[in-house]
């Protein structure tokens, strides 16, 4: 009963973690050239820290969590490497 108690909480705090994480990458997206950006990249590189660690945690467990984290890992790294700006090819001259 204890184990269940603790698979449901560890899952709970991981949804969470994962919410957020998403979240840091959009708003570190959109506040690309606020006054705050530093603060919107400094929050997203700490969910990233908390997602790939909950995401080890899931792995070493062998809770089927890992697959979740996993997939917020790979949509976070395309969220931060995905350029949003309409910037025009260079002219072959």
């Amino acid at each position: 009963m204890w184990a269940d108690n603790q698979d449901s909480a560890f899952f709970c705090v991981a949804l969470v973690v994962q919410a957020a994480a998403i979240l840091s990458v959009v708003i570190a997206r959109l506040g690309q050239r606020a006054d705050n950006q530093v603060r919107y990249e400094r929050f997203f590189f700490a969910c990233l820290a908390l997602v790939s660690a909950i995401c080890l945690l899931a792995t070493w467990t062998g809770t089927g969590s890992w697959l979740m984290n996993g997939f917020t890992l790979a949509t976070m790294a395309l969220g931060a490497t995905m350029d949003l700006g309409n910037t025009a090819p260079d002219a072959i001259l």
